[in-house]
């Protein structure tokens, strides 16, 4: 409770998007600006308490500054700060997806047809492992 008091005590009100849930896993995060960065992600892209955990896990903040650069470190610093601000029409749009789960590299572009195998190879693979794993509790 201290922790929270001491993170968030001059707002008279926190925003309804996130639940205590969400307040007690971001402050689980010391540095104000990697958890002001997945607070607002969080709000913004609708994040359940799983997803949000999910992020902090696999280290998306730390993945997104290591991605581009420096042009992309102070883009996420500003997120961290601002959030998302909506200037011209692309600012609507989405980012890209990251499958990380896949192992397909950042640095090069990948066919839609690749894409999809991995996935279905990525699926297939997980289906043959809960499919084991019930058969070995039985």
């Amino acid at each position: 409770m201290r922790s929270f008091y001491m993170n968030y005590e001059k707002c008279q009100t926190l925003s309804g998007k996130l639940s205590w849930s969400h307040y007690c896993e971001l402050l689980s995060i010391a540095e104000k600006d990697k958890r002001g960065f997945y607070e607002r992600e969080a709000v913004n892209s609708n994040w359940s308490v799983r997803e949000l955990k999910r992020q902090i896990n696999t280290s998306l903040y730390e993945r997104l500054l290591l991605s581009k650069g420096e042009v992309n470190r102070q883009e996420v610093l500003r997120l961290a700060t601002k959030g998302i601000e909506i200037t011209e029409p692309k600012d609507i749009i989405k980012d890209p997806y990251v499958f990380e789960f896949l192992g397909i590299p950042e640095d090069k572009p990948v066919l839609e047809s690749d894409l999809e195998k991995a996935l279905v190879e990525q699926i297939e693979r997980f289906y043959v492992c809960r499919i084991t794993a019930e058969n070995n509790n039985k």
